[in-house]
């Protein structure tokens, strides 16, 4: 329900990510943002990842973001 719902009322952009595992998405106004995997995983070896990640864009700079296993939480850990 929540990625449904963060979808719906709060999506500011959406990126795939090319060959290299670069995304980008122009055009946001300065503020707060969360980079989210919005529940769906990626494999990285024996680990599911999810990201949900704080970001803040500045007006006329250019904000970078690296998802990786640090800033991850391992799926199978959320799993009861």
């Amino acid at each position: 329900m929540a990625p449904d719902t963060a979808q719906i009322k709060y999506l500011a952009g959406k990126a795939d990510t090319d060959l290299d595992g670069h995304a980008f998405v122009s055009g946001l106004p300065a503020g707060k943002y969360w980079i989210s995997s919005l529940g769906m995983d990626a494999a990285s070896g024996d680990r599911r990842l999810l990201w949900d990640v704080a970001v803040i864009v500045q007006a006329g700079h250019t904000s970078q973001l690296n998802l990786s296993n640090i800033n991850a939480i391992d799926a199978r850990s959320l799993q009861p």
